[in-house]
C-alpha cells in the first residue's frame, strides 16, 4: 500500500519532468540565431515561426511572401521550422553564392526518407551527392536544344490535336466554348509527355475520361488529416518518419502509375521499335544485372573501350523513378503555367491582342507554319510566359543542404555541414525594388533593356545552378506551342474568372 501511495504521489513529478524535458527539447535550439547575431522572429513552442503554414491558415505562396516582407532589407534572416533553424537568403549576391558559385557546399536538398518505395527516394529531386550527380548527368543529354528540336513534331502533333478539339467544338451555331482550363490545358499536357517521353498516345484531349488522365488529375489528393499528420512527423519526430506509412502523393496513383511505367518499358525492351526520347535514353542506361538490391541507385562497370573508366548503370527502380517523376513535374508545372497564362491574359485583353497580332507576325514570316525555329523568334509570348511565371511561379522556394561548412561571402555568419538554407521565390518575384507594382500583370518586364537592370537571381521560376529544373526547355515549349495553337482559334476570346483557374 505505500508503494502504491508513493507511486500515485509520484506522477505529478513524473509529469512535470517529462513535460519539462519536452519543452527543452523543443526550444533549446531557438537561441540559434541570437548566437550569430542573424535577425530572426521569435519562435512559438513546437512551430517555430510556421505555425499559421502548419495549421494551414494560410496558403504556402502566400506565407512565404509574407515572411519575406516581414525581413526585407536584411541581407539574410534567420527561421525556425518547429525546432529547426534555416537560413532565408534575401540578398541576389548571396543567393548566386550558394546556388551556383559556391555549389559544391550545397549539391543537396533537405529531404525526409519516408517509408515509401525505393523507386520514389530515387527521384532526382530525392537523390544527393554523387548519386545526384551521375543520374542528372545520363539524364540531361534527353533536354538539350537539339533534342527538343528532334521532338517538336511530336509536340505540334499534340498542338494540332488540340487545334482540331476546338474546331469541333466551336461551330457558328455555338461559338463559345467554356472549358475549366486546369483540367483541358492538363489533358493537353499529359499528351505530350506520353508521346515524347514514352511514345505512348493518351489521347487525353479526344478521350477525357480516360484512366491515365484520372490518375494523374488525383496524384496530390491527400485528406487534410493525413496531411497535417505528415507535416508533424516531419517536424516533431522526423527519425521516426521512415517507419510511417505516409506520402505526399495519393499512394494509389503512384501504384498506377509504377505499374504503367513498367509496363511500357518492359514492351520498349523486347519490342523492336526504338525511339529517340526520354524512355529510349534510360533504357540504354539500365543495369542489365537486376539481381541487385532496390535500394542501390546505380552500378558502375568498367568501359568496354577503357576497363579503368567506370560506366554508370541505372538500377531498374531508378528507372522507374526518373520516368514517374518526369510525368508528374511536367504535368502539374506545364499545366499551371498555361492555365495563368490563359487566365491573365483573358483579364489583360490589350495585351492578349498584342499577343496574338505578334505570333500573326512572326507565322506569316515562316509560311503560316508553326515551326520550332518561329517559337524561338517569338520574343513577347516569351515575355507573356515569364511575367506569368513571376506572378505565379510553380514553387515559392527552394531549399539547400549544407554538405560543407561554408562562411557567407562579406560576413562572420557561418553554415555548418547538415545546415539548410532556403531562397524565397515568391518574395523576390514580387518584391518592388526589382519588380515595380508587382501585382500587375506587365510583360514589358522582360524586354532586354529592363532584365539588364536587375539581378538574374530575382527571377527563380525554375531555381538556379545545376540543381534547377532540369526539364525547364521542355516545359517552356510545350507551352509556347499551345498558347500559340490556342491564339489561332476563338477560343482566345473566352474570359475566365480567378475561381476557376
Amino acid at each position: 500500500m505505500d508503494n502504491l501511495i508513493s507511486l500515485i504521489t509520484s506522477w505529478p513529478a513524473i509529469l512535470i519532468t517529462v513535460a519539462s524535458f519536452l519543452y527543452w527539447h523543443f526550444t533549446k535550439s531557438f537561441d540559434h540565431w541570437k548566437k550569430k547575431g542573424v535577425v530572426f522572429e521569435k519562435p512559438v513552442f513546437l512551430f517555430g515561426n510556421i505555425k499559421d503554414r502548419m495549421l494551414f491558415r494560410k496558403a504556402f505562396h502566400e506565407f512565404q511572401l509574407e515572411t519575406y516582407k516581414k525581413f526585407k532589407g536584411n541581407p539574410f534572416a534567420g527561421l525556425f521550422e518547429g525546432r529547426r533553424p534555416s537560413l532565408m537568403l534575401l540578398d541576389p549576391e548571396l543567393i548566386k553564392c550558394v546556388m551556383v558559385r559556391d555549389f559544391e557546399h550545397f549539391v543537396d536538398r533537405p529531404t525526409f526518407r519516408l517509408r515509401s518505395p525505393a523507386y520514389m527516394r530515387h527521384m532526382l529531386i530525392n537523390l544527393k551527392g554523387h548519386d545526384w550527380k551521375q543520374v542528372r548527368q545520363i539524364m540531361t543529354p534527353a533536354f538539350t536544344s537539339g533534342k527538343l528540336k528532334q521532338m517538336f513534331s511530336l509536340v505540334d502533333q499534340c498542338g494540332r490535336q488540340m487545334e482540331e478539339y476546338f474546331d469541333s467544338n466551336i461551330t457558328p451555331d455555338n461559338p463559345k466554348l467554356s472549358l475549366e482550363m486546369k483540367e483541358f490545358q492538363g489533358r493537353f499536357t499529359l499528351d505530350v509527355i506520353a508521346t515524347c517521353a514514352f511514345g505512348v498516345e493518351s489521347n487525353s484531349i479526344k478521350f477525357p475520361d480516360s484512366e491515365l488522365i484520372s490518375m494523374m488529375s488525383k496524384f496530390g489528393d491527400i485528406p487534410l488529416y493525413k496531411r497535417l499528420a505528415l507535416f508533424a512527423i516531419i517536424l516533431f519526430i522526423p527519425m521516426f518518419a521512415r517507419f510511417i506509412p505516409l506520402s505526399f502523393f495519393n499512394t494509389t496513383v503512384m501504384q498506377y502509375l509504377q505499374r504503367l511505367v513498367q509496363k511500357v518499358t518492359q514492351a520498349r525492351k523486347t519490342g523492336d521499335i526504338k525511339r529517340n526520347d526520354f524512355l529510349q535514353l534510360m533504357i540504354e542506361h539500365q543495369d542489365p544485372d537486376t539481381s541487385s538490391h532496390s535500394d542501390e541507385v546505380l552500378k558502375l562497370y568498367p568501359s568496354d573501350s577503357n576497363p579503368v573508366k567506370q560506366i554508370p548503370y541505372l538500377r531498374p527502380d531508378t528507372v522507374t523513378a526518373q520516368a514517374i517523376l518526369f510525368l508528374i513535374a511536367g504535368y502539374e508545372t506545364s499545366s499551371t503555367l498555361l492555365t495563368f497564362a490563359c487566365y491573365e491574359l483573358s483579364v489583360n485583353p490589350d495585351i492578349q491582342d498584342m499577343l496574338r497580332a505578334h505570333v500573326n507576325e512572326v507565322l506569316d514570316k515562316h509560311d503560316g507554319q508553326v515551326t520550332y525555329e518561329a517559337l524561338q523568334e517569338m520574343n513577347y509570348l516569351e515575355m507573356v510566359l515569364n511575367e506569368t511565371l513571376r506572378l505565379h511561379p510553380p514553387v515559392a522556394r527552394v531549399d539547400r543542404h549544407c554538405t560543407m561548412d561554408y562562411t557567407l561571402p562579406s560576413t562572420n555568419i557561418s553554415i555548418k555541414a547538415g545546415d539548410s538554407v532556403n531562397v524565397p521565390i515568391m518574395g523576390l518575384h514580387y518584391d518592388p525594388e526589382y519588380y515595380p507594382d508587382p501585382y500587375t500583370f506587365d510583360p514589358e518586364r522582360f524586354t532586354p533593356a529592363e532584365k539588364a537592370k536587375r539581378s538574374p537571381y530575382v527571377f527563380l521560376p525554375f531555381g538556379a545552378g545545376p540543381r534547377n529544373c532540369i526539364g525547364l526547355r521542355f516545359a517552356v515549349l510545350s507551352t509556347k506551342l499551345a498558347m500559340v495553337y490556342n491564339y489561332e482559334t476563338p477560343c482566345t476570346s473566352v474570359r475566365f474568372t480567378s475561381n476557376k483557374v
